[in-house]
């Protein structure tokens, strides 16, 4: 900025400007913040509009909440104050660490969830943080706030206990590719978008002549757009369809109309009749 000095403290820039009149431009002088030099360049990024003149010294303050590079290899940018990110990502893996340990140990556990081949214990605001149909289960007017108990009959144990590591961020991945249709079930009855996306993109990922057409009820059944698409996209455009022409009866007896009249209006795409 013209007649302004840059003075610079942690991260904080601080311009003192002589004086400035309505509709003028200012640049600024190179400055030093973090661990590189600074120069704001003179572009829409950086205009301030001004509507009066302003005669006098007055001062613009600054503050970097934080400031990242890009990597050249593609991964994650980071941050120019190493330090922070090193505490935060610390704080965030003991806060994970003491979360798992009290799944694992029962620590402190006020809820007690009966599934349909054993119980397991947890944390009745963890599971309200995390879900509203929980949230809702464990009020004051509902009955199980004075139990404890929680009845979740068409899970497993094993399944339930993912679900939980999942819900207090310590699952493993190998755990929640075993139990996707299980964990995508309940994150439909318990409301719980992130899963329910996690859980279909994992499916997306290994679609084989194996899978596709249960694959492809569980996205009509569950409404997921980007799951069915690629069923249909691996059947039809790849012409993975008569690697399964032997389910295909069983299949159609048992789906949904409007999925059979989808896939028939697919056929008709692909043969150019459409």
């Amino acid at each position: 900025m013209n007649e302004s000095k840059v003075e610079t403290a942690a991260r904080v820039a601080q311009w003192r400007i002589e004086n400035m009149v309505s509709s003028s431009y200012r640049r600024s002088e190179p400055f030093k913040m973090g661990l590189w030099n600074w120069l704001l360049r003179s572009s829409e990024d950086y205009v301030w509009a001004v509507e009066i003149a302003y005669h006098g010294r007055f001062i613009i303050d600054v503050e970097f909440l934080d400031l990242k590079v890009a990597s050249v290899n593609g991964a994650e940018p980071s941050s120019i104050w190493p330090n922070e990110g090193i505490m935060r990502n610390q704080a965030i893996k003991g806060t994970l660490a003491c979360l798992s340990r009290m799944l694992n140990d029962g620590l402190h556990a006020d809820v007690t969830i009966n599934t349909a081949n054993g119980t397991v214990r947890a944390h009745r605001a963890i599971l309200a943080e995390r879900s509203t149909v929980f949230e809702r289960m464990l009020s004051e007017d509902f009955k199980c706030k004075e139990s404890s108990i929680v009845n979740i009959e068409d899970i497993s144990v094993e399944a339930c206990t993912t679900l939980l590591n999942y819900l207090y961020g310590g699952i493993k991945y190998e755990d929640f590719r075993e139990h996707r249709i299980a964990l995508l079930r309940a994150s439909e009855k318990f409301d719980i978008g992130d899963l329910k996306e996690a859980c279909e993109e994992s499916l997306l990922e290994d679609i084989d002549s194996k899978n596709v057409l249960e694959r492809l009820q569980v996205a009509w059944h569950y409404e997921l757009i980007q799951l069915k698409k690629g069923c249909l996209k691996y059947l039809f455009d790849f012409g993975k369809i008569y690697d399964v022409r032997e389910d295909l009866s069983i299949f159609f007896q048992r789906v949904d109309r409007e999925l059979m009249i989808e896939m028939f209006q697919e056929v008709l795409n692909a043969s150019g009749i459409a």
